[in-house]
């Protein structure tokens, strides 16, 4: 029964980080995504509402954060993988909308992909694809 609803919440974390993904136009305010599906390099930066960016921004990534977490407690059920996890996320997502701001108040169209890639990293749960393979060795490494 355990195994089962540890299958059950890890589907059901997964399926957040889906639906976030197929849902990212209609749920969230980012004016980048058409910018960067278009051919950019060409095209005049679009002006960012600070707040608004910075709120939908956030919420994504608490969102994604959160599906990630699901993913990490049912995967191990482990909570000092859970502490560890929360503390890097937000220690990662101070930083990357540091460095988001810095480089877009400072933009220019050579730093356009600078900025493509701290925006991926803030915007897509990257985070979770290293932290479940290093935990699962962890775990390796504490069995033997």
């Amino acid at each position: 029964m355990k195994k089962i609803i540890s299958i059950i919440g890890f589907s059901l974390g997964l399926c957040g980080l889906i639906t976030l993904r197929f849902f990212e136009e209609k749920l969230f305010y980012d004016p980048l995504l058409d910018f960067y599906h278009g051919d950019f390099l060409e095209m005049p930066f679009p002006k960012l509402d600070f707040w608004l960016y910075s709120f939908n921004l956030g919420f994504r990534y608490f969102l994604n954060t959160f599906s990630s977490l699901i993913l990490i407690w049912f995967a191990f059920e482990n909570k000092t993988y859970i502490k560890f996890s929360l503390i890097l996320f937000i220690a990662l997502f101070l930083v990357g909308s540091l460095v988001f701001w810095i480089i877009e108040n400072n933009i220019t169209s050579e730093s356009y992909m600078q900025l493509f890639y701290v925006r991926r990293f803030l915007i897509q749960p990257l985070l979770v694809i290293v932290l479940l393979p290093a935990f699962y060795f962890q775990q390796l490494n504490n069995k033997a």
